[in-house]
């Protein structure tokens, strides 16, 4: 018998050493079902998860969580696990939550209730990197506001690299104008108005065109 048939899993399989934002599909099945749930986690999934279905029928305003932890304790992962239950997207015809109920992850069947509720409810998940999306050099809450912005921008479809098009982008979308806009651009232009709107300082003249 060779060794790694003693595995039950593919010891050969892709496993990403860090944790990281936007990964593909694989990921998203890899990580709930792979994800080990220790008694310390037990405890910060019951917390939240009771927290947050708390909040479904009674408005507040403690309306942040805070994770914190030593530099490698699983921050993040634990954060990116959270975003999967609470988006409820299925992969491979598994919702995340049924991970942690197929897998035997948590055996309370009050947290595992709180997960199924909050997984039930729609919610748009941001997940983004700070230090990725950050222009500035210096360490201000001005830049911290900037890159909430950003995130915030690319989430709706707007342009993340400049709020005066972004602004642009909302307002023609309050009108509901955005789509027709992108069909005009398309036609004078020639090209697809997401992908090509960094050039817009060379496009001016086709904008009075529109």
């Amino acid at each position: 018998m060779i060794i790694k048939e003693l595995f039950k899993r593919d010891i050969d399989r892709n496993i990403n050493g860090v944790i990281k934002i936007g990964n593909d599909d694989d990921s998203k099945q890899q990580e709930p079902e792979e994800y080990v749930v220790t008694r310390e986690l037990r405890k910060h999934f019951s917390q939240f998860f009771d927290q947050y279905t708390s909040t479904m029928n009674s408005s507040t305003k403690n309306i942040g969580v805070w994770i914190s932890g030593f530099y490698g304790s699983g921050k993040s992962h634990f954060m990116k696990i959270l975003s999967y239950i609470l988006e409820s997207k299925e992969c491979e015809g598994k919702s995340p939550v049924d991970y942690f109920i197929d897998g035997e992850k948590i055996d309370d069947d009050i947290v595992i209730a709180n997960m199924k509720t909050a997984a039930s409810m729609p919610s748009d998940i941001m997940l983004f990197n700070i230090e990725s999306l950050s222009n500035d050099d210096h360490d201000s809450k001005e830049a911290i506001l900037s890159v909430f912005l950003r995130a915030f921008n690319r989430q709706l479809g707007y342009d993340d690299r400049n709020p005066m098009l972004a602004d642009f982008e909302r307002h023609l979308d309050d009108e509901g104008k955005y789509e027709l806009f992108k069909d005009r651009y398309q036609e004078v232009v020639g090209k697809d108005w997401v992908s090509d709107r960094k050039n817009i300082k060379f496009r001016r003249k086709n904008l009075f065109r529109l």
